[in-house]
């Protein structure tokens, strides 16, 4: 009887441990700005101290870098 709790109770621990939510570890943030801009806000939480980047970029340089971006995690797929 003790055996099969005891099984039982590791059982639980490793699916709980398995089901541990992760998190993303950088947010992006986009503003729009007056004269075709746009201010892309980085965040990284997973260093410590968090990491923050601010970068303008003029919105058409921005959507490139957007599909660049996109079409490369299309393609790791």
């Amino acid at each position: 009887m003790k055996k099969t709790i005891l099984i039982l109770l590791l059982l639980i621990s490793f699916s709980v441990s398995s089901q541990e939510i992760k998190k993303k570890c950088v947010t992006i943030t986009e503003k729009k700005l007056p004269n075709y801009k746009v201010k892309v806000i980085k965040t990284n939480h997973c260093v410590e101290p968090k990491e923050i980047t601010i970068r303008t970029y003029i919105t058409t340089e921005w959507e490139k870098k957007k599909r660049k971006k996109r079409k490369k995690r299309k393609n790791e797929k």
